[in-house]
């Protein structure tokens, strides 16, 4: 499996005093996530065994040959140039592109697979990292995106755990807390699942991540589909699993929200 590659960085500190923690009662196990309504994928495995990409939620119970096609927009993050490049696939291009997937999902979904054998596209490469989503209802245009480079220098940050982060959109401010772990009523942490609270336009909006939540990193922050809002994508690493967070502030909604998109990897 592809797994993003994070250079040394260091933790940045929080820019302004902590937020309250958020208090939430939870079993201390790995948290799923609200069900998204968009959908990530990736090249890698597929098949169901060690190392391979959970389906999306979305596309859960549906036959590799009917998910859909259309929509599909490339995402290429590069973190040397600060950039991330925004592509829609045509459908046609898009069945193409993703036959190694549905292939390894069809097998799997007929029982057939045989996860023992290497793949030849089981990675992306060296080059910049690419992921591929898809939200009903919305149409992201070709675009590069500029990304937020934090003081460390690089486009990751490694927040620091309950405080609240300060900054601004051009003219536009906003900020954001991220807490490792639910807790329980008394306020004892559990460990385990992301919280990611984001403000902007005098509201707040609660996201449940998901996720063990033990290695969080924001991997890029900008506004991915020019709505003048900030975006935000998150690696959620931890006990052997992998998960991949796509925030488009333009879908907060008040209450919990879920991740605009998700993609989770097991045994990595």
């Amino acid at each position: 499996m592809h797994k993003l590659r994070h250079r040394s960085r260091a933790v940045l500190i929080g820019m302004s005093m902590a937020l309250p923690v958020l208090t939430v009662a939870t079993q201390a196990a790995e948290v799923t996530p609200l069900k998204p309504p968009g959908v990530m994928l990736e090249f890698g495995e597929w098949r169901g065994g060690v190392g391979t990409h959970l389906i999306p939620a979305p596309f859960d119970g549906l036959p590799a040959a009917r998910w859909p096609m259309d929509g599909w927009v490339s995402m290429t993050l590069d973190d040397q140039a600060a950039t991330l490049t925004l592509k829609p696939i045509p459908s046609a291009e898009a069945k193409v592109l993703f036959k190694p997937i549905l292939d390894q999902v069809a097998l799997a979904q007929r029982g057939g697979a045989d996860t023992d054998t290497p793949l030849a596209d089981a990675s992306t490469g060296s080059g910049p990292y690419t992921s591929y989503i898809r939200v009903p209802g919305l149409s992201l245009k070709p675009r590069v995106v500029p990304l937020h480079r934090f003081k460390n220098g690089t486009t990751t940050l490694v927040p620091e755990l309950g405080y609240r982060f300060q900054l601004k959109l051009g003219n536009f401010p906003y900020a954001f807390t991220v807490q490792n772990g639910f807790r329980t009523p008394d306020g004892r942490p559990y460990g385990e699942g992301t919280q990611f609270t984001l403000e902007m336009d005098g509201a707040r909006y609660e996201y449940d991540l998901g996720g063990y939540g033990w290695d969080v990193r924001l991997i890029a922050l900008g506004d991915f589909d020019g709505d003048g809002k900030p975006d935000f994508l998150f690696s959620l690493n931890g006990s052997n699993s992998t998960h991949q967070a796509l925030v488009l502030s333009t879908q907060a909604r008040p209450g919990r929200n879920a991740p605009t998109t998700y993609l989770t990897g097991v045994g990595c």
